[in-house]
């Protein structure tokens, strides 16, 4: 059975039903209580690949695009690894 509010007296010791906490929005493995009191596991990020790339316009310090000899914007790839 799940508790998620213990009151002592005229006291409030703990209070869950405000939570929002959610299995997709709790990192992948981790556990926490949801607002029912019920332990939940982590989902966010388990569909993931172990590494992808994204693809930006390169800038210079004056935030101005980079161009190559022909005018045209230089880009960059940036890659992302799962560790």
């Amino acid at each position: 059975m799940s508790v998620n509010k213990v009151v002592y007296g005229n006291r409030t010791l703990i209070d869950l039903t405000g939570d929002t906490v959610t299995e997709e929005t709790l990192l992948k493995g981790c556990k926490a209580h949801g607002a029912d009191g019920t332990i939940i596991v982590g989902t966010m990020l388990s569909g993931c690949p172990a590494e992808f790339f994204l693809e930006e316009e390169i800038s210079d310090s004056s935030e101005q695009n980079v161009q190559d000899e022909a005018g045209i914007v230089i880009k960059g790839r940036i890659k992302y690894q799962r560790v």
